[in-house]
């Protein structure tokens, strides 16, 4: 079983009961950023649906179990159990929906950047090649290898250049 909540300005909490352990989620949204805080309880199984309040000390869960009620306190970042729950007359109920995953962030794709080069520095990222002086590295296709390995760089600028080049075309650089 697993709920979600809204708290408003980009927080949520998500309360999740597996097996013997309850796992709590705070979820912070801005516009490019996201924070997420997540710990788990040894509570049991919960006998009935959990229950959310606003409290004036932050967000109160309460927990109805087999061996009696968990009340857990989230401020901020920060989530802890509690001995008891704050009066009524202070809370604030807040509803909670039954949902079947835990929310997973989206994963925003990144731009493909050009190769790199200063010096005799050069770095590209698709696939990955670096070079440095006569150091060479990479990761992909063999023939990714094979080519990194015949000096097809610039060991001034970086820039790629063919076997039978005798000057750089970007700096003049002599190559052989």
């Amino acid at each position: 079983m697993a709920y979600m909540g809204e708290l408003g300005a980009g927080s949520s909490i998500y309360i999740e009961n597996q097996d013997n352990q309850t796992v709590v989620t705070a979820i912070a949204s801005s516009p490019g950023q996201q924070q997420q805080t997540s710990h788990s309880f040894t509570t049991g199984r919960w006998s009935t649906s959990p229950e959310l309040f606003n409290s004036p000390l932050g967000v109160v869960i309460k927990l109805g179990t087999a061996q009696g009620n968990y009340y857990l306190q989230v401020q901020s970042h920060r989530i802890a159990q509690i001995e008891t729950m704050p009066p009524r007359h202070t809370l604030e109920s807040i509803p909670l929906q039954q949902v079947v995953q835990p929310p997973t962030p989206p994963i925003p794709s990144m731009p493909s950047m050009p190769p790199l080069g200063m010096g005799n520095r050069f770095m590209n990222l698709q696939p990955l090649q670096m070079r440095m002086g006569n150091m060479h590295m990479s990761m992909g296709t063999a023939a990714t290898v094979t080519q990194t390995t015949h000096n097809n760089f610039c060991s001034q600028c970086g820039t790629a250049v063919t076997a039978t080049d005798k000057f750089c075309a970007n700096c003049g650089h002599r190559l052989h």
